[in-house]
């Protein structure tokens, strides 16, 4: 491929980007295994997308032979826009030259779920899977794992929890098994050892005595999993854990499907390393690893993995050297980058402080640093109030006042610890004409216009959502009272014809047969 960069001084003209000369290290290093140790607001995402430019403009890879991982399809997608622009901005492609012999190549950027399901459509053959297995949808999955617990024979006296909350514990529990790659054998010869163990030991306070009958429980919630894989099995479903861990033993037992991906794909980019799974893992060095010395770079900060409890490992992100060495086995190259050129430096260093025992505990990770310049920038205030109404009160009052002085809406953000307090802060902000946008989804459900839009829709799908039901004729459009829809109960009583014992069950998932 004709090269087109050859400094890069072209690139921070071209992209108008003043990258740090931590960032340009990153972008211009050889196309060979490296990890990026990138803090909060470093700019990680931007160093990709220059690093595919530069790689793809220096003539070492066509675009098309770029492979760009990460968790959301939002990511995948932003992630995808900004190296599309950028190889555009920077000349590399030209969007209007068409050519249907010779079409424009485009990196393959994807989500990690994504990229094992084809993993599997292409591969799966050679590890007995069958090309006819569907991806279950998460009701279908609850579905699924309802119907194998009413149909357990059992006893299983230690599980007395309600079939929702049993539900979730199996599917969990499945999740776990996969993205560990732990099999439902060995889970339940360590139980087996740990009651034996406890058998003997004194169990001095109520938190120890309640790990026999966690054990217990987890036994026989094992024995559900195994029924639930059967059934899985029998209809050829696949859920997103069965994809990473077949993904997984594919690229663990068949070498030459990674070899056919490394020719297809020479370099290869990891976003958000330290939120993924020991299956995730395995599959990626089995694929790019395992001493070939590929071109892959990973990027993550182990300070902001939070994800612990769906099966991810921050030490992938740590261990990443040990796990895709250079081809003369000498571990792969550590990157950091610390300047944030998100917040001032008076945030920053409170920051730096709370974090300095965390970021003793991984190696690489080093201290925020503002932008030159923003050293003395930005404030840090703080309220200890008397009740959960005067602090939004607090709150809301700063806001308003920040706006009324000039500072755009737009440039502020409220986090919140749970989003339960969505509602209240959004009404506050709105009593006060300050103008509100609510992110995430399970913040604008709590939103009254939007519980009201989903009450319908519940009603509309099942018109025995008694709760969504009731919700709407009480509300502003009918405004139906207490003893008046009373009334309408007991009519609706007298209408409804019950079904005979031969009835379809509607959690039945047998239409997946």
């Amino acid at each position: 491929m004709a090269a087109h960069l050859t400094d890069p001084g072209q690139l921070k003209e071209l992209l108008g980007i003043p990258f740090t000369p931590e960032q340009t290290a990153c972008i211009t290093a050889p196309p060979a295994p490296q990890v990026i140790v990138a803090g909060a607001g470093s700019g990680k995402t931007t160093v990709m997308a220059a690093r595919v430019v530069w790689l793809v403009g220096t003539g070492q890879v066509a675009p098309e032979q770029v492979l760009g991982l990460t968790f959301t399809n939002k990511a995948a997608g932003e992630l995808a826009e900004r190296v599309r622009k950028a190889l555009v901005r920077a000349g590399v492609t030209d969007p209007d030259a068409i050519d249907p012999d010779h079409p424009p190549g485009e990196p393959r950027i994807s989500t990690y779920h994504a990229f094992a399901g084809q993993l599997l459509t292409d591969h799966g053959l050679r590890i007995g899977l069958e090309p006819t297995a569907r991806l279950l949808a998460d009701a279908t999955r609850f579905q699924l794992a309802a119907r194998v617990l009413r149909e357990a024979p059992g006893p299983y006296p230690s599980l007395v929890k309600t079939l929702p909350a049993l539900v979730s514990d199996l599917l969990a529990l499945d999740a776990e098994l996969a993205e560990h790659l732990v099999r439902p054998a060995k889970l339940s010869a360590y139980d087996t050892e740990l009651l034996r163990i406890l058998d003997g030991a004194k169990l001095s306070n109520a938190e120890l005595r309640k790990a026999p009958e966690a054990a217990l429980a987890r036994g026989e919630l094992l024995d559900l999993v195994g029924r639930y894989r059967d059934a899985k099995s029998a209809r050829d479903l696949l859920d997103f854990g069965d994809q990473i861990a077949l993904s997984a033993e594919l690229a663990l037992t068949r070498p030459e499907v990674g070899g056919i991906l490394r020719d297809e794909f020479r370099v290869v980019l990891l976003d958000e390393y330290q939120d993924t799974s020991v299956a995730q893992r395995l599959l990626l060095a089995g694929l790019f690893g395992g001493g070939s010395g590929h071109a892959v770079t990973a990027v993550g900060d182990p300070c902001q993995a939070i994800y612990g409890w769906r099966g991810a490992s921050v030490a992938n992100l740590d261990d990443f050297p040990a796990h895709f060495p250079y081809a003369d086995g000498a571990p792969a190259t550590r990157f950091s980058l610390s300047e944030n050129r998100r917040s001032g430096g008076r945030l920053l260093d409170l920051a730096n402080s709370l974090a300095e025992p965390l970021r003793a505990m991984h190696e690489g990770v080093e201290a925020l640093r503002a932008a030159p310049g923003a050293e003395r920038d930005g404030s840090v205030r703080c309220a200890l109030l008397a009740t959960h109404g005067e602090e939004i009160e607090w709150l809301a009052d700063s806001i308003s006042h920040l706006v009324r002085t000039g500072k755009e809406p737009g440039e502020i953000a409220v986090l919140c610890r749970t989003a339960g307090d969505f509602a209240a802060i959004q009404g506050a902000l709105v009593a006060r004409d300050v103008p509100v946008e609510v992110v995430g989804l399970s913040g604008l459900l709590h939103l009254p216009e939007v519980a009201d839009l989903v009450a319908v829709c519940e009603v509309l799908q099942d018109p025995g959502a008694n709760a969504s039901l009731v919700r709407l004729l009480t509300g502003p459009r009918w405004r139906i009272g207490p003893r008046d829809l009373a009334l309408l109960g007991r009519r609706a009583r007298l209408l409804v014809h019950r079904g005979g014992a031969g009835s379809a069950d509607p959690d039945d998932p047998a239409a997946m047969d």
